[in-house]
């Protein structure tokens, strides 16, 4: 062989396994979930016929996750974006958008009104996800549904599970407050809110006092917390002005470790608020 040729052979060979380096590790996925609410669900109706990726981390505020370049690479080589109709004009995900350049992209919004972590809510939201992969995947739209099905069944006996437990507990009518965005959970769930409050950094100092003095009137027994609100809690700062438990729950599957499922999500919930109901009865019961 000629010597000359040699050098120009190995570069060729050299940016041959560079691009092949490159292609390998290009994030590609079918479907991109604007939360791990509707990941989990994908997951469980779906299987292996599609492959998901979760965009918001779910420990994060929706709202207040910075887009990372790696997003924006998975979502310029997927087929559908499926998110929650209050993330339909966020910034982050409106950016996303226009920067993945995606011409081909099917944007999916699921309506689904109130909190996902609700055993009803989860059920009606699974129906709406595999009507959507349906539409998207019309071979598999049978086997959807049917998967859907079973899964919201599972969903609805397993609510009844959680009911059970909380009615044991005597959860109904305990007096609480709560953040705004756990509401429609602790109200499920059997609590008495006697007010709700927004992300506690924002709130201001005549409100905090109203607060305060809202709980105390009521004799509340708990401060609920949302962890997806950030690392500020109100519980924690106001609990010795009104004789409450402080604690925090999570609005999404794998918020907390080893919730993974939105069945244990809705577990670690439950465990939370009443191992701090029974801390309330031992210190002020």
């Amino acid at each position: 062989m000629n010597r000359k040729l040699v050098p120009v052979i190995l570069a060729v060979l050299l940016l041959a396994s560079i691009f092949t380096l490159l292609s390998c590790t290009q994030q590609s996925t079918d479907i991109m979930a604007g939360s791990s609410l509707i990941a989990n669900i994908i997951q469980d109706v779906a299987g292996d016929k599609l492959e998901t990726r979760t965009l918001i981390p779910p420990g994060v505020c929706p709202g207040h996750y910075d887009v990372k370049p790696s997003d924006i690479e998975a979502l310029a080589n997927s087929k559908a974006l499926f998110i929650h109709d209050y993330q339909e004009n966020f910034e982050n995900i409106t950016g996303l958008i226009e920067a993945a350049e995606n011409p081909d992209l099917i944007i999916t919004v699921l309506n689904v009104t109130g909190n996902w972590m609700t055993p009803p809510v989860q059920a009606e939201a699974v129906d709406k996800i595999a009507q959507a992969l349906g539409e998207i995947d019309p071979e598999n739209a049978a086997y959807y549904e049917e998967k859907a099905t079973e899964r919201a069944q599972a969903i609805l006996a397993k609510g009844e599970e959680v009911e059970d437990r909380l009615l044991e507990a005597e959860v109904d009518g305990v007096k609480v407050i709560c953040a705004e965005m756990q509401a429609g959970f602790v109200q499920w769930a059997g609590f008495d809110i006697v007010a709700t409050f927004g992300r506690p950094e924002d709130l201001s100092l005549l409100q905090m006092e109203a607060l305060v003095t809202e709980a105390q009137e009521a004799g509340v027994a708990l401060i609920i917390d949302n962890l997806q609100s950030g690392s500020a809690t109100l519980g924690a700062s106001i609990e010795q002005d009104v004789e409450a438990i402080p604690v925090t729950i999570s609005n999404f599957p794998g918020g907390f470790e080893n919730t993974e499922t939105w069945e244990k999500a809705i577990d670690k919930n439950v465990d939370l608020l009443l191992e701090a109901l029974n801390e309330w009865e031992e210190q002020y019961g």
